[in-house]
């Protein structure tokens, strides 16, 4: 079921505050999503590549995904390392890494 909600991110954007300290800000979307577990052969072929995918996120209309890069659920940022475009008639996978911090 497709009733957990989560942001994607668009384009980054740099802009400078007060005090000439820059700050990113996003085009934000929110998708529902039903996260989901990787699968053990997705794990290890992305750790051959340096890749440690944590989490996949099903969306529920493909036409929600326009290219972003990361998307945010519960708090937390990951970064989009691979679409499977197959998963489903209406729905996508975004296959994502957990980023070690929110920059």
């Amino acid at each position: 079921m497709y009733d957990s909600v989560a942001t994607l991110k668009g384009v980054p954007v740099s802009t400078y505050d007060d005090y000439g300290n820059e700050v990113i800000t996003y085009t934000d979307k929110t998708v529902y999503v039903q996260p989901r577990g990787v699968y053990h052969a997705e794990f290890y072929n992305a750790a051959q590549t340096g890749l440690h995918p944590s989490i996949t996120f099903m969306l529920t209309n493909k036409a929600d995904y326009s290219g972003e890069k990361l998307i945010e659920w519960e708090g937390k940022l990951y970064d989009i390392i691979r679409v499977d475009w197959t998963a489903q008639r209406d729905s996508i996978s975004l296959i994502c890494e957990e980023r070690i911090h929110n920059g």
